[in-house]
């Protein structure tokens, strides 16, 4: 008897495909961001972010709009992109201001709060069910962070709040963008949003501006560039394999983190820190796994008579 064909080939190598990205956009981010806080030593947060978003918008222009043409810089949804632009461009700003007070390790680790923060803001506000699970990877999650920032301790001061800026606006982003996933395209969403951020820190550019060294230029472009390849990384992703499949290789920006924070800045977490970043992580993991659960009982729901 001949064996029916496979499709399982395709697809695994179609998954394989959006997890390399998925990681390649987790290196990319960790070199913005080591890279930010190496910049932030000698230039103002503002011309920092505005190389976040500037220098993306241009390269996303240049590959994009010959192909797409003006369909490219069309939205249904004007306000919203308006609304996650600027979410966006202020969490950034948040962590930089971070990176200039904080190990970029412990930074990170408690911005990473923000799919526990999502959980509660999409109960709150999108009317989502959580189910116990997810009810417990909230806890864990808050548990991580405070296990980090240890009440009491070294890294308990108001400077832990600037990463959680950056949890609660990407968290409030992320809502956002679920409102209009399905009905928006992906290029168009990642054009507002650097369009937007693109021309706020160009307007506060004049009140930001020290002039850069040639080494300072070349570092700035270099921010921009790594961002656009995360951003770009990201949506080929998901072109390739469900959300829900690559929501755990997100935390492995943490790794590239630590270990750039060591090698760039000499920042060795201390053992406690690691627990913590590892809750945190746990918490994150939790949450992906109630969605999960959720989206498999929403699915039998529908398959009975």
């Amino acid at each position: 008897m001949t064996p029916a064909p496979s499709h399982a080939g395709p697809q695994h190598s179609t998954a394989r495909r959006g997890i390399l990205m998925a990681l390649l956009a987790t290196i990319s981010y960790a070199v913005v961001d080591t890279l930010s806080k190496y910049q932030a030593r000698e230039y103002p947060v503002g011309m920092i972010v505005w190389a976040r978003y500037a220098v993306p918008l241009v390269v996303l222009l240049l590959v994009f709009l010959p192909r797409r043409g003006c369909s490219m810089l069309r939205t249904a949804f004007p306000m919203i992109q308006l609304v996650r632009g600027g979410l966006l461009t202020a969490g950034t700003i948040f962590i930089v201001f971070a990176y200039r007070v904080m190990p970029i390790a412990e930074a990170q680790s408690i911005s990473f709060i923000h799919p526990v923060l999502l959980t509660l803001l999409a109960v709150v506000f999108l009317g989502e069910k959580v189910s116990r699970l997810g009810w417990v990877a909230v806890l864990v999650g808050f548990s991580g962070v405070l296990i980090v920032v240890r009440p009491g301790g070294g890294l308990f001061t108001p400077a832990a709040l600037l990463p959680l800026g950056l949890a609660l606006c990407f968290s409030l982003y992320q809502m956002f963008t679920r409102v209009i996933a399905t009905r928006e395209n992906s290029i168009n969403s990642l054009f507002c949003v650097l369009l937007v951020g693109s021309v706020v820190m160009s307007l506060a550019l004049p009140f930001a501006w020290v002039d850069p060294t040639p080494k300072g230029v070349f570092f700035f472009a270099l921010i921009g560039i790594s961002s656009g390849i995360g951003h770009f990384s990201t949506i080929k992703a998901l072109e390739y394999a469900p959300a829900s499949l690559l929501a755990p290789f997100a935390y492995v920006q943490l790794l590239w983190v630590g270990i750039l924070g060591i090698l760039v800045f000499g920042e060795f977490p201390d053992g406690i820190t690691i627990v913590g970043m590892a809750v945190v992580v746990a918490g994150g993991l939790l949450v992906v796994a109630s969605r999960q659960a959720n989206t498999k009982t929403q699915a039998s729901n529908l398959d009975l008579p």
